[in-house]
């Protein structure tokens, strides 16, 4: 059996996280299945090495523009798979070909451009291009044999988009850090950190809730005048919102307090996640987030937004808050920094929740449902093969 797995679209943040470690879990799991991954020029060190059962490909088309990239899936991809032979093809992202000659699973990672409080708010540009992945979504969507979404939640919001009576799917989470997790100390040198500090990781977008947070943290602190400096792990998108943000810290003077780290690595990451007296999870946009996942797993005391996705992930293992009620946000800051005894309880929750999740699980069910939408074509195989048992 031979799967395609359309990589073009995948970038940097947890899509990439989540494909790499299924890749990984593939080749241990199925050895006996060619994969073929078809990425765009650019990305040839975004992933994993190749496993002895992969081989990757990399085409110069779609790495010119989003135009161009959709133009490759509809028009030139389809002969691709003819060329392999592919029994199934894999697209983990929005969206890909209408007109695969063979069957095809879809994965759902982004949400943002459904979202007319996110969408309205961008430049016209950017405005545009999330139309179009609109657009291009429910198209594909529409055209798959079977649709993976990584929680209930985001099946549920789907449904609003596409009739799913007809189409195979299932509800499939990410995994956990796993144990061979190393990480990186010298980032509290780099970063002049001696002592406690609250963190939030996520990259800076609006719907990331980032300057909420912000304007929350200064309420917080003006009422709990001794609170650790709030560290933010991740990249900025929109320099428009980076001035908001960065004019709300200058007016409280507040530039020592409150530390932007630009893009870490996992290891770096590591060492923030295990040593924070609190971490924080604002977004109100999420299909699920491994970066939830992480903070839980490094045993942090969690305060999250009550929108989206969160309560389907961190359940019992998160201090809620409306991330849009500053006053709420800001008491809860002060609670889950302060509170010893409810900052051990959620610690302590946060790691028994994390061993729900597994990337191991991950790919054995996505393999598993791989497998029960390539049945359905006369090209498919007949029956699941046993999958490998992996030795720890």
């Amino acid at each position: 059996m031979r799967i395609a797995i359309k990589a073009t679209q995948i970038a940097p943040g947890g899509g990439l996280t989540h494909l790499n470690k299924i890749i990984k879990w593939f080749g241990k799991l199925a050895p006996e299945i060619e994969f073929v991954l078809l990425g765009q020029r650019g990305q040839e060190d975004l992933f994993v090495p190749a496993p002895q059962s992969f081989e990757y490909r990399f085409y110069k088309l779609p790495s010119l523009h989003l135009a161009a990239q959709i133009g490759w899936e509809r028009q030139i991809l389809p002969g691709i798979l003819r060329d392999l032979r592919a029994n199934l093809l894999f697209e983990p992202g929005n969206r890909g070909t209408l007109n695969s000659p063979c069957p095809k699973v879809t994965l759902l990672h982004n949400i943002a451009p459904f979202d007319n409080e996110y969408t309205n708010h961008e430049t016209p540009y950017q405005k545009l291009r999330n139309s179009l992945l609109r657009r291009a979504t429910i198209q594909s969507m529409n055209k798959s044999q079977g649709i993976i979404f990584l929680t209930e939640f985001c099946r549920e919001y789907f449904s609003g988009y596409i009739d799913l009576s007809n189409i195979k799917s299932s509800v499939i989470y990410h995994g956990k850090p796993e144990e061979d997790s190393s990480v990186d100390t010298s980032i509290f040198k780099r970063l002049g950190i001696a002592g406690q500090y609250i963190l939030s990781v996520s990259d800076i977008w609006r719907y990331k809730k980032t300057k909420e947070m912000i304007q929350s943290y200064l309420l917080a602190r003006q009422r709990q005048g001794d609170l650790p400096p709030l560290i933010i792990a991740g990249k900025n998108h929109t320099a428009e919102y980076m001035n908001e943000i960065m004019d709300i810290i200058e007016t409280a003077k507040s530039e020592r307090n409150i530390i932007f780290t630009g893009f870490l690595g996992q290891a770096e990451l590591g060492a923030l996640y295990a040593n924070c007296r609190a971490f924080l999870f604002p977004s109100v946009l999420e299909t699920f987030s491994i970066i939830l996942v992480e903070s839980m797993a490094w045993g942090c005391a969690v305060a999250a937004s009550n929108r989206s996705v969160v309560a389907e992930v961190t359940g019992m293992a998160a201090l809620y808050f409306n991330p849009d009620d500053l006053e709420d946000f800001a008491s809860k800051i002060i609670t889950i920094a302060t509170d010893e005894r409810l900052n051990l309880a959620m610690r302590e929750k946060a790691a028994k929740r994390a061993r729900f999740f597994s990337w191991e699980k991950t790919a054995r069910e996505t393999l598993s449902f791989l497998y029960e939408v390539a049945s359905v074509s006369e090209f498919g195989p007949s029956k699941m093969p046993e999958l490998a048992k992996v030795e720890y």
